[in-house]
């Protein structure tokens, strides 16, 4: 046996092999940077490190077959003890070792201590930072594959419970959870989310027991940090979450972020937390079907366990999701929505004052009230829930809707940026987002954002509705109709997306076609464009007795009113619904100044002038803020009128009109009576009735004739 070993030193085999390994394993490492930097396919570093593998035995029978001599390489049986060279050629390769050994501490140092280079990994592991994770739906492997919701609830229980991890990104439920059922390569998974690791797994559910398997994996080379089986009682679930969660951190080297509380996933029953995990996966829809299955899972969940903290809080958001006010996906109305969901927010509060999906519902609670002073509340529970838990994708979401609906355009963006950072496919974060880059007209910004939605979530409609809604903001509304139409053939259930359609319809003028939608304040506008008032005042007149204090059923009637002509019912229903300006103005975070002022300077109001003010100084801030386009323009052209400025009002409607303000409101607004009869208003009303019919060929429709207005 030492004679081997010595004939191995003697032919330099160790030297060659200890060479190969240090080049191989480098090679391995380029081949890496190379995929990302380069994009080339996810395979290419899995070939190289094959290609490594098979070359090492190689090398090292090459190394003992053959040696190198002054005359070249020659088969190591042929050179005799006196014409070997092999001491000197070991030299040479120790001299080789040293240099390859160089380099890679120079690797392994430049990679665990250096600041990412901006051109290698530029979007991806650069800006996740190393203390970032994304947790993937785990697999269901039970026998009967039925356990779907239950093993969705396991990842999502513990991305909540690591979201609670003070300094480590998490990314958000819509995000990992859009790679649901595909053998993505963790690697771009990693690239799209931006983070540093991905937690894998899978649930086998049988009977009492249950198996739960995770796996910890770097998305940079694909290495595995941590893996681990826990085979449990069911009734131990909630210590298996605790296990996985804290055995991640560990492997996340907490020393690094300092010290760390031991994490911990909410208790109850387990029948309680099976209804409250399937509630999670169904409310994942984002539209009435699925809130209306997660309210029916979490009242079975509440009657087993009443005081079950999470469970309340969602019930509670999830009536609010499911109301007809704003923001919300739904029909029950929001006055029932505030009476029931403010019982279950307050109870889960007092149950957990430290609970941040309570505070979070809390929150929402008052934001959707009709009270000022309400709604000024909500910001401090959305801090509250937000210090309790940072990583909140859905609670930044809507506080940064709430900042925005208060003017503070900035803080809302800010806030938006990094609820997507957190989630990138999170739904109502990119609709807020996209939405306020539309309004400023930045639409390379708004592509920009809708293509990496996309990318992560290319079943989501969302992408698609803004690129209807950039083809609406140019004026193009035959191309933007024929968007919103693919968007309801993907989402027939989608209220939102029948809603857009319909209002492409009715800027086309096929307002008949509008009152078989069911949309009553579309129904009621499409009557008013077919001259037929009576029939639409009769329609506002009657949802106003049903429901005479919700204030967006108040401003449907008081627009039905305006637009036909009704001035004096408008005034006469101000004085008796609101009385003043305050109580007016504290009903809406946007009040309708537009259909209230007019006619309460024709009639010589005392709060006339004062409206006129309050509405010019929030023209004037979404100007500062950068809004812009055809929809602000038509908006001001009005407020230019009340302000005795008819010149630049009739110059802000032509660029209404430039700008892609397609809005028969040119045309059916009683406030631009004075202009009717000029030359510059007859132009515009003939140039905005050649753009709509023009967008009418584009989809085979005959030419219409314009609504005529109430006088």
């Amino acid at each position: 046996m030492q004679k081997i070993f010595r004939e191995l030193q003697r032919r330099n085999v160790f030297r060659v092999a200890s060479i190969y390994a240090i080049t191989g394993w480098l090679l391995m490492q380029l081949a890496v940077v190379l995929e990302t930097t380069l994009l080339l396919p996810p395979w290419f570093d899995t070939f190289v490190t094959i290609l490594v593998i098979i070359g090492f035995p190689i090398a090292v029978i090459f190394a003992w077959s053959f040696e190198l001599t002054p005359d070249g390489i020659r088969p190591t049986a042929r050179v005799s003890q006196d014409e070997s060279i092999a001491s000197r050629t070991g030299k040479r390769l120790d001299l080789v070792i040293a240099v390859a050994a160089a380099a890679l501490v120079l690797v392994i140092v430049g990679d665990r201590f250096l600041p990412a280079d901006s051109t290698a990994k530029a979007s991806t592991l650069a800006n996740a930072g190393e203390f970032s994770i994304a947790v993937l739906p785990f697999a269901d492997m039970s026998p009967q594959q039925d356990q779907e919701y239950f093993a969705d609830g396991i990842s999502e229980e513990l991305l909540n419970v690591l979201a609670q991890v003070p300094d480590l990104a998490v990314a958000g439920r819509t995000s990992s959870f859009a790679f649901k059922g595909k053998n993505q390569d963790l690697r771009e998974i990693g690239q799209l989310l931006d983070v540093a690791h991905v937690l894998e797994g899978s649930v086998r559910k049988s009977g009492n027991t249950i198996r739960v398997t995770a796996q910890l994996v770097r998305t940079d080379n694909g290495f595995h940090l941590w893996s681990e089986t826990y085979d449990r009682d069911l009734i131990d679930i909630f210590a298996v979450q605790d296990e996985i969660a804290n055995a991640i951190l560990t492997a996340l080297k907490p020393q690094l972020l300092g010290e760390i509380e031991p994490v911990a996933a909410p208790r109850t029953d387990i029948s309680s937390y099976d209804l409250y995990l399937l509630a999670q996966q169904k409310a994942a829809a984002g539209n009435m079907a699925g809130y209306e299955a997660a309210a029916e899972a979490l009242d079975s969940a509440l009657s087993i366990d009443p005081d079950f903290v999470p469970a309340l809080a969602w019930r509670g958001y999830y009536e609010l999701m499911m109301s007809d006010g704003d923001g919300a996906a739904g029909n029950i109305p929001i006055e029932k929505a505030l009476e029931r969901a403010g019982a279950w927010t307050g109870h889960a509060l007092a149950l957990d004052p430290a609970s941040a999906d309570a505070l979070f519902a809390r929150a929402g609670w008052l934001s959707m009230s009709f009270d000022a002073e309400d709604r000024a509340q909500a910001e401090r529970y959305y801090e509250l829930a937000l210090k309790e838990k940072p990583n909140f994708p859905l609670a930044r979401n809507d506080y940064g809707y709430l900042l925005n609906s208060q003017g503070r355009v900035d803080e809302s963006v800010e806030q938006l940026e990094i609820a997507l950072a957190h989630d990138p496919a999170q739904n109502d974060v990119n609709t807020n987002l996209a939405a306020h880059f539309l309004r400023l007209r930045d639409f390379d910004r708004v592509e920009a954002l809708i293509d990496r939605w996309e990318a992560i979530s290319p079943e989501n409609t969302g992408p698609l509705g803004f690129r209807s809604a950039m083809h609406r903001a140019r004026g193009e509304l035959a191309q933007s109709y024929l968007l919103d139409k693919k968007v309801v053939e993907r989402a027939p259930a989608d209220p939102r997306a029948m809603r857009l359609m319909y209002q492409s319809l009715l800027s086309l003028g096929e307002f008949d076609e509008v009152l078989t939608s069911g949309i009553e304040d579309m129904e009621v506008t499409a009557l008013l464009f077919l001259g037929r008032k009576d029939e639409a005042i009769d329609r506002v007149t009657g949802h106003l007795a049903e429901r005479p204090d919700f204030p967006f059923v108040q401003q449907d009637y008081v627009s039905a009113q305006y637009f036909a002509g009704e001035w004096d019912e408008v005034v006469q229903f101000y004085d008796t619904a609101w009385g003043d300006k305050e109580a007016f103005e504290n009903g809406y975070s946007l009040p309708p100044y537009g259909i209230v002022a007019p006619p309460l300077q024709a009639a010589g109001h005392p709060d006339a002038d004062s409206l006129v003010s309050d509405y010019r100084r929030r023209i004037d801030a979404f100007r500062a803020d950068g809004i812009q386009g055809g929809d602000i323009d038509g908006l001001e052209a009005a407020l230019l009128l009340m302000e005795g400025r008819p010149d630049d009002a009739i110059a802000m409607l032509e660029q209404a009109l430039d700008n892609g303000n397609r809005g028969m409101g040119f045309i059916m607004n009683p406030v631009f009576e004075p202009l009717r009869d000029t030359p510059r208003y007859v132009a515009l009303q003939k140039k905005l009735a050649s753009a709509i019919n023009s967008e009418r060929t584009k989809l085979e429709l005959d030419p219409i004739e314009m609504p005529k207005p109430y006088r």
